[in-house]
C-alpha cells in the first residue's frame, strides 16, 4: 500500500506555501481498499464493477467538458468503475434527485447531513474523492507558518460575491466571514451551544481565527492539529456569511451564501427548487460550475417510489441500488451511466450507555461477538469490507482481513463466539437476555437501515430469545437529530459519514468530547490515545497510537458496533456528464450530500 498522506507523512516544512491547486492529502492512498486487503468479499465486485473498464483519466472527446480538470483523477480500476460521459455538452436543463423529507436540521454545524447551506455554501477546500489530496475551493492559497502547525495563514480568492438577495445583496465575501465560520464551527463563539455541533471536536487546539484583512484569515493554534485543513474538507463544513445566524435556520428561502446554488422553492413535505448562481466564482474550466441551470430535490415517499422514479425518468439518479433491485433497473435503462465505489463511511449498531445494562461490558461484549456481521454485509451485495472502529480505508487503521480475523467478526468461529457472547450475558445477569429491553431506533421504516435492524432482531431473537429488542423507527429527520444530539436514544442501526482523515475521525466519534459521541462513551485510556493520534505529524506515529485502541475498544464491549463497509452501487441518467469529477469514496458527490451537483452538465443522448 502506498502511503500517501503527505499531510502526516511529512513533517511540517518551514513556512510551507501551497498555492493554487493544494498538494496537501488528506488521509488516503489510491490504492488503500484493496492494497489493504479485504479478505474474500473483496473478491467479488458488484455487477456495477464488472460493466467494463473506466475511461479514467481521458480527455474530453468533444469540446464543451470543463478543459482544466483531469477526469476520473486518481480512480484505480480495481476499486470500482467510473464512467466518464465526453459527449457533446447541452448547456442549461434540471438535476433532480429523490430525498425523503424536506425537514432537516439546517444549522450547518447541528446538521448531520443534507443542510441546504451544502448547496449554498462552500468549503475552503474539497477532497479528491480516490486519493484524499485537498485542493483549494474559496482559498487561492493556505500558509503554514510553524513547523508544528501552531499558526496557518488561509488566502481567500479575489472577488467572491454574496448572492445577490437580502441581506448580503451580493457584498465580497470576506475574511471576516470566514474567521467567524470557523469560530463558529470550533465552539470559540458560544460554547454552550457547541454542545450540540457534530464536528466541533475536530478543531482541537485552535484557539482563535482571525482577519488580518479583506481577503487573509490567521488560524492560531494552542496545540497541534495535524488535521486541521482536512476538517475544512469535510461535506458539511460550509463557511457561511456573517448575517445567517440572525436570519436563522428555520426558513431556507432566507438562506445566503456565495455558493453555486440560489434556492428559490421550497415547498414542504413536496419539493425543492435551486438555480444556478449567474455570478458564482468558479470559471468554468477549472470544473465545479453548474452546466446546469436547476437542481431540484423532489419527496419520494418509500424506496419502491424511487426506483420507478428513475426507470421513468422523473428523477436524474438513484444511489444505493441494492442487489435485488439492479436487474429491474439495468433491464429498464439500458443506457445508464453505473459508478461503483466503496462507501464514505459504516454502518452501525450503537447503544447508548445512560441505559443500565448497555453499561455492564459484558453485554456489550456478548452484543459484538454475536452479531452476524457477513449475513448483512452479504444482504447489501458484493464488495463490502469488514471494518474496525477507523473506517477501513485509513491507511492508520486496522484493515478488512484484520478485522475479519477478529473473535466476533470471524464467520469461522462464529458459533464457537455465539456460546461465549451466551455465557457472559448470563454472567451479566441477563440469562438469555432476560430483562433487556430497548428500542432500535432507525431513520426508515424500509431500506437498508431499516432491513438491517430486522436481522438483527432476528438473529438476535435465536442467541437470547427473552432479550427484546423493538424496532421503532424516527422517520422526521430532524427529530432524529435532535434525539442524536440529546442522547436520548436507546439504540439505533444506522450510518455515519467519516471525515477526509482518520484522526478526526476516531476523535469524533470515541473521544469523551467529541461532536458525535452519541454513545456518551468516556474512557481515560481511549481520550489519551485519540489526543496523541490527533496530535501526530507522521503516519507511523498516528498507527501506532490507533492500532492498539481499536484493538482494545473492540475486546472491551464497542457501544459504537461497526457492521461493515459497504460498496457503493449508483447509476444517472446517459444524458449527464460530470460525475466522474465527483467520485470516489472521499468526494460525497454521487448521492447524498450537497456538495456534488455543481459539478455536473448535460450532454446530448
Amino acid at each position: 500500500m502506498r502511503e500517501g498522506n503527505d499531510w502526516v507523512r511529512r513533517r511540517w516544512g518551514r513556512r510551507a506555501v501551497l498555492r493554487g491547486a493544494s498538494a496537501t492529502a488528506a488521509g488516503l492512498a489510491g490504492a488503500a481498499l484493496i492494497g489493504c486487503g479485504g479478505g474474500d468479499e473483496t473478491k467479488a465486485a458488484p455487477k456495477a464493477a464488472q460493466q467494463g473498464p473506466a475511461q479514467a483519466g481521458s480527455p474530453a472527446a468533444v469540446s464543451g467538458a470543463p478543459s482544466k480538470v483531469k477526469r476520473a483523477d486518481g480512480f484505480d480500476s480495481k476499486l470500482g468503475v467510473v464512467p466518464v460521459n465526453s459527449k457533446e455538452l447541452v448547456k442549461g436543463g434540471i438535476f433532480r434527485r429523490a430525498v425523503r423529507d424536506t425537514t432537516r436540521q439546517q444549522d450547518p454545524d447541528i446538521s448531520i447531513a443534507g443542510s441546504d447551506l451544502e448547496y449554498v455554501n462552500d468549503r475552503l477546500f474539497y477532497a479528491n474523492g480516490w486519493t484524499m489530496k485537498l485542493q483549494p475551493d474559496l482559498l487561492e492559497s493556505h500558509e503554514v507558518r510553524d513547523p508544528r502547525g501552531m499558526e496557518i495563514v488561509l488566502k481567500l480568492r479575489p472577488g467572491i460575491k454574496t448572492h445577490n438577495k437580502p441581506p448580503t445583496n451580493g457584498r465580497i465575501f470576506t475574511a471576516e466571514d470566514v474567521a467567524y465560520s470557523i469560530n463558529r464551527k470550533a465552539g470559540l463563539l458560544d460554547p454552550e451551544a457547541a454542545k450540540k455541533y457534530a464536528r466541533a471536536g475536530q478543531f482541537v487546539g485552535l484557539k482563535r481565527a482571525e482577519a488580518v484583512n479583506e481577503r487573509t484569515v490567521k488560524l492560531t493554534l494552542e496545540t497541534p492539529n495535524g488535521s486541521l485543513l482536512a476538517a475544512f474538507a469535510d461535506p458539511r463544513a460550509q463557511m457561511i456569511p456573517k448575517e445567517q445566524d440572525q436570519l436563522g435556520y428555520s426558513d431556507p428561502m432566507k438562506f445566503v451564501g456565495t455558493g453555486a446554488w440560489i434556492q428559490t422553492q421550497f415547498v414542504e413535505g413536496t419539493r425543492q427548487v435551486f438555480k444556478a448562481n449567474p455570478e458564482y466564482y468558479r470559471a468554468w474550466d477549472e470544473g465545479g460550475r453548474p452546466g446546469i441551470e436547476t437542481f431540484e430535490k423532489l419527496v419520494v415517499a418509500d424506496r419502491a417510489s424511487e426506483v420507478a422514479a428513475f426507470i421513468t425518468g422523473e428523477v436524474s439518479t438513484i444511489g444505493g441500488v441494492q442487489p435485488h433491485e439492479e436487474p429491474q433497473l439495468r433491464a429498464s435503462v439500458k443506457d445508464a451511466q453505473w459508478f461503483g465505489q466503496p462507501n464514505f463511511g459504516w454502518y452501525h449498531f450503537a447503544v447508548n450507555l445512560k441505559l443500565s445494562f448497555f453499561k455492564d461490558d459484558r453485554v456489550r461484549q456478548a452484543l459484538q461477538l454475536s452479531n452476524d456481521y457477513k449475513a448483512l454485509g452479504d444482504a447489501v451485495g458484493p464488495g463490502w469490507l469488514y471494518s474496525g472502529p477507523l473506517h477501513v480505508m485509513f491507511p492508520e487503521a486496522l484493515t478488512s482481513d484484520q478485522v475479519k480475523a477478529t473473535p466476533g467478526f470471524n464467520p469461522d468461529t462464529k458459533q464457537k463466539d455465539i456460546q461465549e457472547a451466551v455465557k457472559l450475558m448470563a454472567a451479566a445477569g441477563y440469562p438469555e437476555g432476560q430483562g433487556i429491553k430497548f428500542k432500535n431506533q432507525p431513520t426508515q421504516s424500509s431500506g437498508v437501515t431499516f432491513d438491517m435492524a430486522v436481522r438483527q432482531k432476528e438473529h438476535w431473537s435465536k442467541v437470547f430469545p427473552k432479550m427484546q429488542m423493538d424496532i421503532t423507527p424516527v422517520t422526521d429527520y430532524a427529530s432524529y437529530t435532535n434525539l442524536l444530539n440529546s442522547r436520548e436514544f436507546e439504540s439505533r442501526t444506522y450510518h455515519h459519514t467519516m471525515v477526509p482523515d482518520g484522526a478526526l475521525d476516531a476523535r469524533t466519534y470515541y473521544h469523551s468530547k467529541g461532536g458525535r459521541n452519541y454513545q456518551s462513551y468516556e474512557k481515560t485510556w481511549a481520550d489519551d490515545a485519540l489526543d496523541k493520534m490527533l496530535q501526530a505529524l507522521t503516519l507511523e506515529e498516528r498507527r501506532a497510537a490507533i492500532r492498539p485502541f481499536e484493538e482494545r475498544y473492540i475486546k472491551e464491549g464497542p457501544p459504537l458496533l461497526q457492521l461493515f463497509v459497504s460498496r457503493d452501487n449508483n447509476a444517472f441518467q446517459k444524458d449527464f456528464a460530470g460525475m466522474d469529477l465527483v467520485s470516489g469514496t472521499w468526494a460525497y458527490g454521487l448521492a447524498t450530500y450537497g456538495v456534488g451537483p455543481r459539478w455536473y452538465w448535460r450532454t446530448k443522448a
